[in-house]
């Protein structure tokens, strides 16, 4: 009966671990049918815009696992738009397990666990009126995914089951309410050439039937009209344009307190709050940039405002009306040539006038765009260019000295050109003086030295006259051009008499050495002063130098032993595989980002620039690798910088690393052109240009 009880608990128990198994065992099979198709959203965070204004655009790509790093939406159909590429993201969520416990032993399913990598756009409607979006084309090898769930952030009805969306772009409205355009003091500059645009905002004042109807129209304001200003961000400038004045400078000149109100510019601040008591003196900001950070960062609202003044215009019927000008400008220099677009959008309430309502004015929302404007940066002509132009234009005067006038024959001597005005010389060469004849039949000319900044520029030649005599110093012609005028212009230095003289001959009374001995007369040769002499022992101490002999023993001793360490640290070297790669992580670095250079140069088509980020990033991952003896396989750029700070690498230069492999992530799914390739390898040498001295 025991044995019959024991074979029966024993039965029992198997049950139990049975079911349990197949339970697993049925999961499993559920759970692989879930990960067998990638599941892919699409969405936007609004569907209707106003034109100027960008839409953000996600793809989601749902898996057990990390998607295969080949898979990359194809935006090319996005025709309507303008598409700005960011890093995608990868996202790793864990899901819900399952805990058996069976004869006390737990059993676990750890499986369902979800990869998420995320595709993240910004798209710039080129168009107002009804625009589709088109469906993206994503490959996973051969198989064309299709969404599974199409989103709207505002919950429109909006999404087509292809992964479509048709959206609505807005004209902006007709109104008198806000007035806007953009001005620039010049439109057509050259290279290096500085310019000032300026964004004119124009706002009604406040209808009369305010209690202060002469106060400021945005005194009243809860919240600040946004501005949107393409050139008051300095990271979306595009490549070649420099701001002279820096943006917390500009930022700082245009910061106004609470009192007077003013616009929010781009992201620069937040709806709803005020500043504190303590963040103005008398009115005046104190504490600089740094303190609009921190003020930002505590969530107050900053107002930007220039110092505006009361115009008044005339409205299609001919009434006079008073507005409130701000003008906002900012000073620029082009670096290269091209065409610069400048425009800015307004989007706020404002207090217009309203008889049909109790108050007399009412709030109305008001969407205004600058129609935009374009800055174009030509080249110098090459039309009646002179052989003598050195590369600067603006306006200029020419002063030019040498010193010592007076001189002997063979001595050096100072030629200074020097170049003082108003324009650029950043792109300056010297005068090719050794192509001109009147100066090397002469003299002779040695490579200049050169310094300056924008506005002047000067060039130094060590010189040496090759005859004796009044000699003069030729007119140079040194050619700029005059941009106010568009013409070349030519300055002629004035001709500089100079008085050289022949060497000196030695005279018989001059002896050498101990006996005294007289020589004769000594003439300067070419060859020399020992071709005057017969018997050079005459002139030479035949006496020995013990003390130099001694020195000499000395320095041959302490050499064998400087060899001697430097052959040990080397053979060490030479025997840690470790030190040796380490030590030649630059060199190899450097080789690497100088082939993708030549390739830029050779071939600079677009279909190469993934191929060259990928060359890029493996060269940052491969340089890191090297310096702290990691494996270059599997490096993220999370993982890099955490070596590159680990190894003893800059917390700056480690920032700068972090954005180039994060925007080189971007650059596998059509993100980058070649003109920002060119920024990330100035950054990568910037990197390589400051080696690490590796932590033990």
């Amino acid at each position: 009966m025991k044995t019959f009880i024991l074979n029966l608990q024993l039965l029992f128990n198997n049950f139990f671990i049975v079911r349990a198994i197949f339970f697993l065992i049925i999961l499993q099979i559920f759970n692989c049918s879930l990960s067998a198709e990638l599941s892919t959203s699409i969405a936007i965070d609004r569907s209707v815009i106003y034109k100027g204004e960008r839409i953000t655009y996600k793809i989601t790509i749902a898996d057990s696992k990390p998607i295969d790093s080949s898979i990359s939406p194809d935006l090319s159909g996005f025709n309507d738009f303008d598409v700005r590429v960011f890093p995608k993201q990868v996202l790793n969520n864990s899901g819900s397990s399952l805990r058996v416990v069976i004869n006390g032993q737990v059993i676990r399913d750890e499986s369902s666990t979800q990869s998420k990598t995320v595709f993240n756009y910004e798209l710039t409607p080129k168009k107002s009126g009804k625009l589709i979006i088109p469906p993206p084309i994503i490959l996973s090898g051969s198989q064309k995914l299709t969404p599974t769930s199409v989103l709207v952030a505002d919950k429109s009805d909006v999404g087509g089951a292809d992964g479509s969306f048709t959206i609505t772009v807005k004209s902006p409205e007709d109104q008198s309410v806000v007035k806007m355009r953009i001005e620039t003091d010049r439109n057509r500059i050259y290279p290096f050439q500085s310019f000032i645009v300026t964004l004119v905002v124009q706002v009604k004042s406040l209808p009369p039937t305010i209690l202060q109807p002469d106060a400021s129209p945005l005194s009243i304001l809860r919240d600040p009209p946004n501005l949107t200003i393409n050139w008051a961000d300095d990271s979306s400038l595009p490549k070649g344009l420099r701001p002279v004045t820096p943006l917390n400078e500009w930022l700082n000149s245009i910061l106004t307190p609470r009192s007077q109100r003013g616009f929010a510019i781009n992201e620069y601040a937040t709806r709803n709050m005020d500043f504190s008591d303590d963040f103005f003196n008398n009115g005046t900001p104190i504490g600089g940039f740094g303190s609009i950070m921190n003020e930002m960062m505590k969530g107050r609202v900053l107002h930007f405002a220039p110092t505006p003044k009361k115009i008044v215009v005339q409205d299609a019927a001919g009434t006079d009306v008073t507005y409130w000008e701000y003008r906002f400008s900012r000073k620029f220099t082009a670096d290269e040539i091209g065409d610069y677009k400048f425009d800015a959008i307004i989007k706020g309430s404002f207090v217009v006038e309203n008889k049909n309502s109790r108050d007399g004015a009412s709030l109305q929302r008001v969407y205004a765009v600058a129609p935009e404007t374009t800055v174009k940066v030509v080249d110098i002509p090459l039309a009646g260019r002179p052989s003598s132009y050195i590369g600067a234009f603006g306006k200029f005067d020419l002063k030019t000295d040498i010193q010592p006038r007076k001189a002997k024959r063979g001595e050096p001597m100072t030629l200074t050109f020097k170049l003082v005005g108003e324009g650029s010389t950043g792109n300056v060469k010297p005068p090719d003086l050794i192509a001109i004849q009147e100066v090397t039949s002469n003299f002779k000319v040695h490579s200049p030295t050169e310094e300056g900044d924008n506005n002047s520029c000067t060039f130094t030649y060590p010189i040496r006259a090759t005859q004796s005599g009044q000699i003069i110093f030729p007119s140079i012609p040194i050619t700029y051009f005059d941009v106010q005028n568009d013409k070349f212009v030519t300055l002629q230095s004035e001709p500089i008499n100079l008085e050289i003289a022949d060497s000196e001959q030695i005279n018989g009374g001059f002896t050498f050495g101990g006996n005294n001995s007289a020589i004769g007369n000594f003439e300067r040769s070419e060859r020399g002063l020992l071709a005057n002499m017969a018997d050079r022992s005459d002139i030479v101490n035949q006496s020995v130098d013990y003390l130099r002999w001694a020195a000499l023993l000395g320095g041959l001793v302490v050499a064998y032993v400087v060899i001697g360490i430097i052959l040990f640290l080397w053979r060490r070297l030479e025997s840690d595989p470790q030190k040796r790669r380490q030590s030649g992580a630059i060199s190899k670095a450097r080789v690497r980002l100088n082939r993708v250079k030549q390739n830029l140069k050779s071939n600079n088509s677009s279909d190469m620039v993934i191929q060259y980020g990928d060359e890029l990033q493996n060269l940052l991952f491969g340089y890191i690798a090297d310096l702290s003896c990691a494996s270059e396989n599997g490096m993220t750029t999370k993982d890099a910088c955490k070596k590159y700070l680990e190894i003893g690498g800059e917390k700056e230069l480690s920032d700068i690393l972090n954005k180039v492999l994060e925007t080189l992530d971007g650059t596998k799914y059509g993100g980058l052109d070649l003109k920002s390739l060119d920024d990330i390898v100035i950054s990568i040498e910037k990197i390589l240009a400051r080696p690490i001295n590796v932590k033990k």
